[in-house]
């Protein structure tokens, strides 16, 4: 007769979900004149695509973030009529991020400010499973306004994106840091 022990006095402990990290390039940059008088520095893996509804006043145009991010940022240029629209126009761009608090864990902002080239938002930051991490908008507070999100085309998981958000994050700093507006 032979008797072998079957079971230990130590119980199973459940293991955290992993998810595949993206192996993502090294970081490079090139300028680009958008559509809508505005220039900025923007990723090489992003492509410019050609604007919608673009006029002297309103512009609405996409930049594709490649195939390794799957993404846009979707970006939407209105010239201000008189200082009275931009409360307006900051206050519109405010709910559009607090219709993702329902799912957002959190959000941060970071204010930006650019004396020199007159320049002056908000980059704001939403984590959780939200369907858009990153919305901003700039505004020269006299004549411009433009908004911002960055959208990815899958399911929000933002334990799985982390590492890809944590990419674009770097270069939308560079992008709204290099940003300037055009003389019109």
């Amino acid at each position: 007769m032979l008797a072998l022990p079957s079971c230990t006095d130590e119980n199973p402990t459940p293991k955290p979900p992993t998810y595949l990290k993206a192996k993502l390039p090294t970081h490079s940059y090139h300028n680009e004149s958008f559509e809508a008088p505005f220039e900025s520095s923007i990723s090489d893996l992003y492509t410019l695509k050609s604007p919608t509804d673009c006029d002297s006043t309103y512009c609405e145009q996409e930049i594709y973030l490649g195939r390794v991010l799957n993404g846009t940022i979707n970006l939407f240029y209105k010239r201000l009529e008189h200082t009275d629209s931009l409360p307006s126009l900051i206050n519109f761009s405010n709910k559009e991020v607090d219709f993702h608090k329902i799912k957002a864990d959190q959000i941060y902002f970071d204010q930006i400010i650019d004396r020199e080239n007159r320049v002056f938002g908000t980059l704001f930051e939403l984590k959780g499973d939200v369907a858009t991490n990153y919305q901003f908008y700039l505004t020269d507070s006299s004549k411009n306004f433009l908004r911002g999100e960055v959208i990815l085309n899958c399911v929000p998981n933002y334990d799985s994106l982390r590492n890809v958000l944590a990419y674009i994050k770097e270069d939308l700093n560079v992008m709204l840091n290099t940003f300037s507006w055009k003389k019109n």
